[in-house]
Formats: C-alpha cells, sequence, structure tokens
C-alpha cells in the first residue's frame, strides 16, 4: 500500500497514525509549505491530509492550496480513499464543493456528537457514542454536496463521509501526548488568546490522550483496510 501524507506546516505530524501507516507500506510525503506539489494521485492507494495553521480559504497567502484541491477533487473523482483531519477535512471538503468559514472555537476535549449514520459508519462507528476528541480549530467545513454527515455538535459540523472512502474530521482524532503537549507549548499565545483554562485541558488530556492514542491507531487500521479492499491497494 502506498499513501500520501500530506503535511501542512511543521507541527501537525501523523501522530498517533504513524506506526500504523508505515507499517502498511509505503508513505509519502508532500510538505506544502516547501515541496513542489506532486503532478497526480494516481500512484497513490489513499491519501491523508493532516491538519494546520493555515485556514482553507486562504489561496492568496498560500500558493499550493489551488494545487492541494486540484489533486483532491482528482481523488475524489477517482473514489480514492482519503482521510482529512481538521485541516485536511475543510480542504478536503471545500475540494468537494462546500463552503468553509470561521466558527466557535474549540480547543480542548469536546465530545463530537455521532449521529446514526456516524455510529453504523464502517470507519468512525467503533468508536463509540460519547467519545471525546481533541479539537484546536477557528474555521469549520458546510457539509459537502452529497456526503454523509457523520457527526455534529454545538460548534458545527464534525464528520462526514463521500462516497464509500472518503472522510473529512473536524477533531484532530490523531493527537498522543506529545503532540498535545507539544502545541500547547507552542501554541500557548493561543490559548490565551481565547481564554482557554490551560489547566483544565491538561487534566482533560491526562485522562484522555492514551485512550484517544489507542482510538486513533485502531481508525487508522480501519482506514488501511478498507483502502486496501476498495481496490487500490
Amino acid at each position: 500500500m502506498r499513501t500520501l501524507q500530506i503535511q501542512h506546516d511543521h507541527t501537525n505530524l501523523l501522530g498517533a497514525f504513524h506506526d500504523v501507516l508505515h507499517g502498511a507500506g509505503e508513505v509519502d510525503l508532500w510538505r506544502t509549505f516547501e515541496d513542489p506539489a506532486p503532478e497526480s494521485l494516481a500512484p497513490y492507494d489513499a491519501v491523508v491530509l493532516m491538519g494546520g495553521v493555515a485556514m482553507p480559504d486562504e489561496d492568496d497567502r498560500y500558493p499550493w492550496i489551488p494545487q492541494e484541491l486540484r489533486l483532491l477533487r482528482e481523488g475524489l473523482e477517482r473514489d480514492l480513499p482519503m482521510l482529512g483531519v481538521c485541516f485536511g477535512g475543510q480542504i478536503l471538503a471545500r475540494a468537494a464543493g462546500a463552503g468553509v468559514g470561521p466558527s466557535p472555537t474549540e480547543q480542548g476535549w469536546f465530545d463530537i456528537g455521532l449521529n446514526e449514520a456516524g455510529k453504523a459508519d464502517p470507519l468512525l462507528g467503533p468508536l463509540g457514542e460519547g467519545y471525546r476528541a481533541f479539537e484546536w480549530h477557528h474555521y469549520n467545513f458546510q457539509m459537502p454536496p452529497d456526503a454523509v454527515p457523520l457527526a455534529q455538535n454545538a460548534a458545527g459540523n464534525q464528520a462526514y463521509r463521500i462516497g464509500s472512502a472518503a472522510w473529512g474530521l473536524q477533531f484532530h482524532i490523531e493527537v498522543d501526548r506529545k503532540t498535545v503537549e507539544w502545541w500547547m507549548d507552542v501554541g500557548e499565545w493561543n490559548l490565551d488568546e481565547h481564554n482557554v483554562d490551560k489547566d483544565a485541558m491538561r487534566a482533560d488530556t491526562d485522562a484522555l490522550v492514551e485512550g484517544n492514542a489507542q482510538a486513533a491507531a485502531d481508525l487508522a487500521r480501519r482506514f488501511v483496510e478498507i483502502a486496501r479492499q476498495h481496490g487500490h491497494a
């Protein structure tokens, strides 16, 4: 299995997805902020799009955004297995025709509100009702045309599926302890700007992050298996 990892900045890495995806086969890395864009997604069996500090409609500021949109539209046309996280879920939604824009800020651990379709979804369903995910965003996506909504909470849409094998998530399921601690360090100014209770975030992290990392690894395994069964791998 050959996967393309799309990395949008220096801090949004694979986290708890890393070992599973690298164990499943070759993982090519496109760092949008310094590498040339791939010409096509044709060599790939799956695409994983991580988060980022950019906003998905800042085309004038980030010239790689139109290039990424072109590739994602190719992937959608081919029904290629794709998984977008936070910014990745937003730009995938935009590629599919949805609007994106500012939303209520979520920073910390929140219930994502799986709906009935989400509970039955082969990728997200095993997370179970009441799953709390780590969030760090100020933007959100509208629901793409023909997408299946999978989760919503008070801040907006949290997950969707397009076709049989493309998912967009608003939440950062990939985080492990190292990731959360790193983001709280480098992003402390942003937490302070939004009056986030950092002690409460640390307490929630202590309670939830190890279980979340296991849930993320399990989700990555399901994604790999779906990609293999889908016929691209």
